[in-house]
């Protein structure tokens, strides 16, 4: 048992390492729209989905071609240019325009507010989940092996400690998106540095995979 966990803590860890920043960038981001509890459970949607797929994919029921997933390295490439897009508008457009917008959108926001109540899933989440599942593809590689060698027992276990440390990694990537240093960083410079950020996941991601080959 003890030798099970130690392993499947190292495993997160060498698999997820990156994720620290990606949660830090998301969490930076957060407002009246992108709220932190959206970020953490889609994070948890994601990375689960990841586990799930892995354990189908390790008894031979997966119904996901996984070789292809590295496809998904489009999906954060398509977010950061649309983010990038939505600050060069907000650049662009003249000062009076952009406030009333801003006060359309707040009242827009409002109205949201009273319908998104009613329901426990949001785009915002959705977003979240993509790109952890787009940025954790190439963990398929690692997983699927490992868990090939669990029985019923040791599966249990590992999924439980990769439910854990995936809570503890949104707290860390939470702390590290309000560093002095970060936070005022990314404040300054979000108009360029997050949609960068998104893009180069998404461009590592289809390197990595080997997809583009």
């Amino acid at each position: 048992m003890l030798t099970t966990i130690i392993t499947s803590i190292f495993s997160f860890v060498g698999t997820n390492i990156d994720d620290t920043f990606v949660l830090a960038v998301w969490f930076s981001q957060a407002d009246s729209s992108l709220k932190r509890r959206d970020i953490v459970i889609g994070q948890f949607l994601g990375f689960e989905l990841l586990v799930l797929v892995s354990v189908f994919a390790a008894y031979g029921l997966s119904f996901l071609p996984t070789d292809q997933v590295g496809w998904l390295g489009v999906v954060p490439i398509i977010l950061g240019i649309r983010k990038w897009l939505k600050y060069r508008h907000r650049l662009i457009e003249p000062h009076e325009t952009a406030h009333i917008k801003s006060k359309l959108k707040q009242e827009l926001k409002a109205e949201r507010g009273k319908l998104r109540r009613q329901t426990w899933f949001k785009p915002e989440i959705l977003a979240v989940s993509l790109i952890t599942i787009s940025n954790g593809a190439g963990n398929l590689t690692v997983y699927i092996p490992l868990f090939t060698e669990y029985g019923t027992a040791e599966l249990g276990i590992t999924v439980l400690v990769f439910s854990l440390m995936t809570g503890l990694w949104c707290y860390i990537g939470y702390q590290i998106a309000n560093l002095p240093i970060i936070k005022n960083k990314l404040e300054r410079s979000k108009q360029i540095v997050i949609p960068l950020v998104f893009i180069a996941i998404g461009v590592y991601v289809l390197l990595e995979s080997g997809v583009l080959r």
